[in-house]
């Protein structure tokens, strides 16, 4: 997988995450009490979106590591010979639509 298919997918990570975030606060009331599944503990729904930021958090320092924090990826996206590959588009759109 190249380094831009890496980076794509780390930031749609993040778009899930940060829809899910949003689902979140529109279902949830801040008054429920939720259960970590992880640890069986009870959580509020600031918690969880707390737990969900750290995850957000981690995928960033991730694609840092990859993109040795952007210096290794100058132009990958706007340079004038980057191809759109339509491939991954269509991983994409099928990934999504299966859900």
């Amino acid at each position: 997988m190249s380094m831009a298919n890496n980076i794509n997918e780390k930031l749609d990570e993040i778009l899930k995450l940060r829809a899910e975030i949003k689902r979140m606060k529109k279902d949830l009331n801040k008054k429920d009490t939720l259960i970590n599944p992880k640890t069986g503990e009870k959580a509020t729904q600031e918690d969880a979106l707390d737990l969900v930021e750290e995850i957000i958090n981690g995928i960033k320092l991730d694609i840092n590591k990859l993109t040795n924090n952007g210096q290794n990826v100058r132009d990958i996206f706007t340079n004038q010979f980057y191809i759109n590959d339509n491939m991954e588009d269509k991983r994409i759109v099928r990934n999504n639509t299966n859900k």
